[in-house]
């Protein structure tokens, strides 16, 4: 079979006729209803019942169909791939982060930006990554979730601790270290980010059996340091972006028996030709490059 046979198929499959198709193609119909006798002779079956002056899918057809179109979106990407991969100096790359990763991750993408300084970066905030990434929305994906999709493959990036961060004139100030069970103790509120930290550290808690006070703000980290400065409670946020803003006035507490601790991924599409400018920021962001 060759490819322009294909194409000629799935035309006549999206017009739903072999007159439409003709026109479209811009061949004669005698042509094309040659080539797909080739086709039909080729697989021994027919590919269409002609059912007065249309046509209808025989079920070889459609598997022939499927398998088409997806041949013809594997040579579309290679295409884009190549082309990429000629022209590197050049493009963009969206990633998707969860609010408030990108602070400490910056040296990583400064060095990338360095290198290719032509190579847009893009970021969104999301929290859907295994959705985003399957519909091409994003191309890398840094997350603190577990991705359970069988087509989404994950890369170890690091570790990140959650401390409990307070305001210099709070009662728990001159602490530097808690045992984790001390904050089912804390009166002042306790204040989350994101749903998603919010759960990871009640799933600690519910282990220990003890009940939080916990209340979850949909601002970012920043505007979260702020609320504990003015005296509204205490955080729970990452040390890496908590050491990140060095505030002078906010105090760091470390939690133990246990330690929360999340790993950090990134994500990718598995059965997807990976970019070049992808694979490279990976190499940074892994210390391979």
């Amino acid at each position: 079979m060759e490819l322009r046979q294909l194409d000629y198929f799935i035309q006549i499959c999206k017009e739903g006729s072999f007159t439409k198709a003709a026109e479209v193609l811009m061949v004669s119909q005698p042509t094309l209803s040659q080539q797909i006798r080739v086709l039909e002779n080729e697989y021994c079956t027919p590919l269409f019942y002609r059912v007065g002056r249309g046509i209808q899918i025989t079920e070889a057809g459609q598997i022939l169909l499927d398998k088409g179109l997806s041949v013809k979106q594997l040579i579309e990407e290679s295409r884009k791939e190549i082309y990429e991969l000629i022209n590197i100096q050049r493009g963009e790359l969206t990633i998707g982060v969860l609010p408030g990763d990108l602070f400490y991750l910056m040296p990583h993408f400064a060095q990338f930006r360095e290198q290719y300084p032509d190579i847009s970066l893009n970021f969104v905030e999301t929290e859907d990554f295994s959705e985003q990434l399957l519909q091409n929305k994003i191309d890398l994906g840094i997350t603190k979730g577990s991705e359970q999709n069988k087509h989404i493959d994950s890369i170890h990036l690091t570790k990140e601790e959650q401390v409990l961060i307070v305001a210099e004139n709070h009662p728990w100030a001159e602490k530097t270290i808690i045992p984790f069970q001390e904050l089912q103790h804390l009166d002042s509120g306790l204040f989350f980010h994101s749903n998603m930290c919010r759960e990871f550290i009640e799933s600690y808690a519910m282990k220990l059996g003890i009940t939080l006070k916990s209340t979850i703000v949909e601002v970012s980290a920043s505007s979260l340091l702020s609320m504990v400065l003015h005296g509204y409670g205490a955080a729970l946020l990452s040390l890496p972006l908590v050491k990140g803003y060095n505030h002078p006035k906010v105090k760091i507490i470390r939690l133990t028996d246990p330690t929360p601790t999340r790993e950090i991924k990134l994500i990718y599409r598995k059965n997807k030709i990976m970019k070049h400018s992808v694979r490279t920021l990976i190499e940074i962001m892994t210390g391979h490059c």
